[in-house]
Parts: structure tokens; sequence; C-alpha cells
């Protein structure tokens, strides 16, 4: 710990190294992924603990585990959800408000937890308002990430899941909270009303929530398709081309295992005029191939298409794009 203090840098720097080791093992095959599920999995019986237990540990420690050493282990606890979570949420980033804002907040909060004076003014101390509202963001975080990878929970279910239990570990650090005074309770809770708050509005804001641990890796609009080998590209079609039929074509990465429902929207300027379903199976390598065909096209389909590869729960993976002209 002595070193750590005289080397400030070193902590944050290997939670980040970490945390994309972690993601690009993922990237390499089943076996590793489930080791690096279950390695992330182990940081959550702290995260509970620091909340539900507290002062609780250092009087059993008989004085052992001072509050300074538990605070340490959960900032470092805290670093490590935090920068193993921020590749896959990187991975699945589509240039959306909504991604954009979140993952914004998500390196925000990494880069937080590594600036000490900051961190261990507003967040450090354990039992305050701030520390708890902290805690219950990184453990979203982390479930978000965690229950698709090792549960094979689809992304989607993962959102409400995360959402849930995020609330549980902040309710279990209220009765901590409570007893350090009635005097400065309002205040303290303010932070935790509003940390629940912003959990509960991503049940149905779930679409600015990028899809953690599913990753477009090809996308194509073309004619024709030869089992899962697309045609030749196209961007501009004519309106008798048309008959011919389009397909939209896409590989997605997920998490081996997973079995992910998904669903092609088909807009026109804006509006959308077809819903098609789809499922992916989670396998390494190029990802797991899929495609659409649409053959009935309006009277007037000319302008500009777009096709939005989706979650049931409206979270984007990917985008894509051609144009009609007469």
């Amino acid at each position: 710990m002595a070193g750590l203090e005289r080397r400030p840098w070193l902590l944050p720097l290997a939670s980040f190294v970490l945390g994309w080791a972690g993601y690009l093992l993922i990237e390499r095959g089943p076996q590793l992924a489930r080791w690096v599920a279950l390695l992330a999995l182990l940081s959550w019986p702290w995260m509970l603990l620091d909340n539900l237990f507290g002062r609780w540990l250092q009087r059993a420690s008989k004085g052992r585990l001072s509050p300074r050493l538990t605070a340490f282990v959960t900032q470092s606890v805290q670093q490590e959800m935090l920068f193993f979570a921020l590749p896959f949420v990187l991975g699945a980033l589509r240039m959306s408000l909504g991604h954009v804002l979140f993952a914004l907040l998500l390196g925000a909060a990494a880069l937080f937890s590594t600036l000490d004076p900051l961190y261990h003014r507003w967040a450090g101390r354990g039992g305050s308002g701030l520390g708890i509202a902290f805690q219950a963001y990184c453990t979203f975080i982390t479930a978000l990430v965690v229950l698709p990878l090792a549960l094979h929970l689809p992304v989607e279910r993962a959102v409400p899941v995360a959402v849930l239990i995020a609330l549980l570990a902040m309710a279990a650090g209220l009765p901590r909270l409570l007893r350090q005074g009635a005097a400065g309770a309002p205040r303290e809770l303010l932070p935790v009303a509003t940390m629940a708050l912003l959990l509960l509005l991503g049940l149905p804001l779930r679409a600015w929530i990028p899809p953690a641990g599913l990753k477009l890796t090809e996308a194509r609009i073309s004619q024709t398709i030869q089992g899962l080998e697309p045609g030749p590209e196209r961007r501009q079609l004519s309106s008798a081309e048309l008959s011919q039929g389009v397909v939209a074509y896409v590989a997605v990465h997920a998490p081996a295992g997973l079995s992910q429902p998904l669903r092609f929207d088909w807009y026109l300027d804006g509006r959308r005029l077809d819903s098609i379903p789809a499922r992916i199976e989670g396998a390494p390598g190029r990802g797991w191939r899929t495609y659409t065909r649409k053959q009935h096209f309006p009277a007037q389909a000319q302008g500009r298409w777009r096709v939005d590869l989706l979650t049931p729960g409206d979270q984007l993976i990917g985008r894509l794009y051609f144009e009609v002209l007469p």
C-alpha cells in the first residue's frame, strides 16, 4: 500500500490495462470468457460487504482492518469494475446522443475513481450518501456487462436486473448512513435519491444504453446473398432495381453461449415501415452472421432508407443506409 501511495498512477493504469486485457481475452474464445467473467463476479461480494457491514469488519478484525484500508480496497474494486466495463461499452457504442452521453458518464466515473483527492473527499468516506450512490453506479455498470457474459442473459433483460441489483446494493448501505445521525441525513440522502431516480430512468430510457457485449463487426446493404456471403455493397438503387429486393446483412459478435433476439427496423425518410425479427448466437471470431431481405416496397419508395439493428429493448446495435433514386 505504501508503494501505491508513492506511485498513485500505478493502480489506475493497472485497472485500465486489465480491463482491456479482459475484453481482448473474451474476444479469443468461450473458455477465456468464462474465466474473465468469473473474476469479475468475485468482486461483487466485497462491493456488497463494504456497504452491509462497514465498521463491523473493522471491529471484527480488532483494528487490523483500518477504515483507510477498507476504503482503499473499495476504491480499487470500483476502479477495476469501471475499467473492466469500459471496453465493452465502447465496443457497443454507436454515434447516437444517448450512447455518447452514457459512455461519457462512464468515462467520467472511471476517471473520478482515479483522482484520489476528489474521490476521497466526495465518495471515499464510508457510509456517505455520495459513496453509496457511487457504489450503486459501479454495481449497475458491472451487472450490465457481467450478466450477459457470465449468465448469458440477453442484454435487454440485463438492464432491469442490473437496475434491481444496484438498488438493492444501495438499500444495503442506508442503515449505515442513517445511523450516523439524523441531523445530516437529509443532505446525505439527496445523492442516494438522485442515483435511485437515474437508475429507474434507465428502464424507459434503455435505448440510451449501449448493448454492452454486442459488437457489430460487419454490415452491408446488397441485393444478393449466397449462403451467408453478401453480394456487392449498394449505397444507391433505382426504383426499378427494387423489384430484385434489398438485403441488409450483418455480423454481430456476442459472448459465447448467449442467445440474443434482435430485430431489423426499416425506415423511409424517418418513418418506420417494417420490423423483422432475427436471432444470433454468441460465438468467437467473425461473429454471428444473419440478414433480412425486403422485397415489398411502397409505390413511392424514393428517398433515404435506414435499417436499424436493435435489441427487443430498443438498444441500437448497428445502422445501415441506402438511397432509392427515381
